[in-house]
């Protein structure tokens, strides 16, 4: 059974409102950031054969930045994807222990990448390692990354609350070919 995602999706009240506020304005500003320089380093580069010095370097760091901004948002709304192989299977005590499971492995994943980005971080931060044009450092992006991804594991809403679902059919993934699943075979 499929849930809109607009019922699925609640808006945040509470102490939610702020956070998921915040990390929308995380996300915003890095993805304006990297739509001006890949306007203004293309039209440079085609324009005036001169593109815009470190602008891959920046971009990377913004695109970073987006993903791990984003991650809490989806985790709290339940929106990775997944396959409901077994979504029905069971009593309603066994979903929710099965969903309690699921939720402690991904925050368990969660927290192996956080460490990892620390321990990276630090490395990074005792290396002194920078980027090649620019010389930006990436100690403090994977600081950041590392926090970001730490709240993860606080933000993801109780396994009673309904995840978002997105259903897709076969046939809105047939080719405009007019191929059908059944001539595929």
């Amino acid at each position: 059974m499929s849930t809109p995602a607009s019922e699925a999706a609640s808006p945040a009240t509470g102490p939610w409102a702020w956070f998921e506020r915040a990390l929308g304005v995380l996300m915003a500003i890095p993805v304006a950031l990297i739509v001006v320089l890949t306007f203004v380093d293309v039209f440079g580069r085609y324009v005036f054969s001169a593109p815009l010095r470190g602008s891959i370097e920046i971009i990377e760091q913004a695109m970073a930045l987006v993903i791990f901004a984003a991650l809490p948002l989806v985790t709290r709304h339940r929106g990775h994807i997944s396959v409901g192989l077994l979504d029905n299977v069971g009593s309603a005590g066994v979903r929710r222990l099965r969903g309690a499971l699921c939720d402690g492995v991904a925050a368990l994943g969660l927290a192996l990448i956080a460490w990892r980005l620390v321990a990276q971080s630090l490395h990074d931060l005792k290396a002194g390692t920078a980027s090649v044009v620019l010389g930006l450092q990436h100690a403090p992006l994977g600081f950041a990354m590392a926090h970001i991804e730490s709240t993860v594991r606080f933000c993801s809403r109780p396994t009673s609350e309904p995840r978002v679902e997105r259903s897709v059919s076969c046939r809105s993934m047939a080719p405009a070919s007019g191929i059908t699943r059944s001539a595929r075979r």
